[in-house]
């Protein structure tokens, strides 16, 4: 197999900062449905199922379970900031393909911006199933 060059590897692939970016977005981009799976959760389990009765039947016998009321310890404002990051982080990486040439140095700053803003929302994301983890012990 011959080598691609370097203007077909441009063309196909974009440059390093591009899949750079690219990847960045791509990892934010996994971590929201998570975050919205957790929040969706702990909704029902604090809020959707307080104090509800569950009702049936054993046999011949109807029997009800109360749903006791339950507090998650979940840093809410902690989750709603990593999706903040995480979400600007995808935002902040869109114009990088259009930056090329003269304004590559501006390609690398965006790609970094977009980085920093990427691993803080993972960072958060971390802390809070750390504090979660911790209130449960």
């Amino acid at each position: 197999m011959g080598a691609m060059s370097n203007k077909e590897k441009t063309k196909n692939c974009g440059d390093e900062w591009e899949r750079f970016s690219s990847s960045i977005a791509s990892l934010s981009l996994s971590l929201l449905p998570t975050l919205l799976f957790i929040l969706i959760m702990a909704y029902v389990i604090v809020v959707g199922l307080q104090n509800a009765e569950i009702s049936f039947t054993v046999g011949d016998q109807r029997v009800t379970v109360t749903y006791p009321e339950v507090s998650v310890p979940i840093d809410y404002t902690a989750i709603k900031n990593a999706v903040v990051y995480l979400f600007a982080a995808i935002l902040i990486g869109l114009p990088v393909p259009l930056l090329s040439g003269k304004l590559k140095p501006v390609k690398v700053l965006v790609s970094l911006l977009q980085a920093g803003a990427f691993i803080y929302g993972l960072y958060i994301f971390v802390m809070a199933i750390l504090k979660f983890a911790n209130a449960l012990m």
